[in-house]
């Protein structure tokens, strides 16, 4: 739709340029030479927007020194824009020369975030989708990138990409086996003999589920000139939540974790917890969640050797009766922005613990967050901008990967 507007605004602009010059041509060529007639006058103005002139002499009057100036200048924007914008439209032409850049294949919102953290970086990337390509108009004109339509399945639309030119192939989208499968199959495409890889290519797959990522690695074998990678953006984005928010210093005296919400976030960030501990913390958790995970998170406890530690309770959260003092720590990690903020408001009427963290995905506003923050000792954390900060530099995914 931005183009589309562009387009419609610079149309209308050539359009009066080109009627200001057509009238001044058939008012004043008449006066120039006598006699001419008005379709005379016209012809001469055209001839005008081609750089040519059928006057024997340079004008005398002004308007037509203006015109004489003007209408090459319109001929010329015109023509310079026209090619511009077949470039920009022409997402094949603009990759057709790329080299040492990042292919990121499903542009949705992990794939989104990918390039704009890669562009800011100053990284060349060429994105392939399905979707329809007005979906991409916004992030493809803002950093500058084509978005290629098609199956990133496909061995062709990888070439069309420069996909064995680039410096990493990243698969992106929400679907980890379409994930598993696009990276395996770029990998026997560049191991083909079809193409010609002219450095080593890492390919990276973001694979959210643990279990599918780890029996991936193991049974997958790359050769010199391709490199497979897994990673999660839940799982980086809780490495952030702790590094960042919740580091050791920040936790001194804190007793009891309590998470509410037990989905994938929720899971990582246990992982992430356990993992980070020194030897003298000894947390008690305690998960809360309205569905039945008790299954998962007894699992997860064991293969973290910590089941004497956790306690599950299926509840929701709006329900519960809290009690907190300065040894407790709550992590609000549902996928739902409102409950989460919500959960929070009531825990600090409740607690006089400080250690709040709230998950967010769009919340919340800069003046809502600091003014909550404030008066309630609530941390907000964008789980967005966790992603973002993981992955500044795509070299180092593999040190928050899965």
């Amino acid at each position: 739709m931005e183009i589309k507007k562009a387009v419609m605004i610079k149309a209308l602009l050539w359009g009066s340029a080109i009627m200001i010059v057509l009238i001044i041509g058939i008012t004043y060529f008449p006066m120039e030479i006598e006699g001419l007639s008005f379709w005379g006058a016209l012809y001469y103005t055209i001839r005008l927007f081609i750089l040519e002139h059928d006057l024997t002499h340079f004008p005398k009057y002004q308007a037509l020194v203006f015109i004489y100036f003007f209408a090459p200048m319109i001929a010329l924007s015109a023509v310079g824009t026209f090619l511009t914008y077949i470039y920009k439209l022409s997402p094949e032409l603009i990759s057709r020369w790329k080299k040492g850049h990042v292919v990121i294949c499903g542009v949705g919102r992990t794939g989104s975030l990918l390039v704009k953290t890669l562009s800011e970086r100053g990284l060349k990337t060429v994105g392939i989708d399905i979707g329809p390509q007005k979906n991409f108009e916004k992030i493809s004109l803002k950093y500058k990138i084509p978005v290629l339509k098609g199956s990133f399945l496909s061995g062709d639309v990888l070439e069309r990409a420069r996909a064995h030119k680039a410096r990493d192939i990243v698969f992106a989208s929400s679907d980890d086996l379409l994930n598993l499968e696009g990276v395996i199959g770029a990998y026997d495409w560049l191991s083909s003999g079809k193409v010609k890889p002219t450095n080593i290519v890492r390919l990276w797959a973001h694979v959210a589920n643990e279990k599918l990522a780890e029996t991936a690695k193991m049974s997958l074998q790359t050769n010199g000139h391709t490199k497979i990678r897994f990673f999660d953006t839940y799982h980086i984005a809780a490495s952030r939540m702790v590094a960042k928010f919740f580091d050791v210093e920040t936790r001194k005296g804190v007793k009891e974790i309590t998470l509410l919400g037990f989905g994938k976030f929720g899971r990582d960030l246990m992982e992430v917890l356990i993992q980070s501990a020194t030897p003298e913390e000894c947390w008690n958790l305690r998960i809360v969640d309205i569905m039945d995970r008790e299954k998962e998170v007894k699992t997860l406890a064991r293969e973290l050797n910590i089941s004497d530690k956790v306690t599950f309770k299926q509840a929701d959260v709006m329900d519960l009766e809290f009690a907190g003092d300065d040894s407790k720590a709550f992590f609000l990690c549902t996928d739902d922005d409102i409950r989460n903020l919500t959960t929070a408001l009531m825990l600090t009427n409740k607690i006089k613990g400080h250690c709040i963290y709230v998950r967010m995905g769009m919340w919340p506003l800069a003046a809502v967050k600091d003014h909550l923050s404030d008066m309630n000792g609530i941390v907000f954390i964008n789980i967005n901008d966790l992603v973002e900060e993981g992955i500044k530099n795509i070299r180092e995914l593999h040190i928050a990967s899965v």
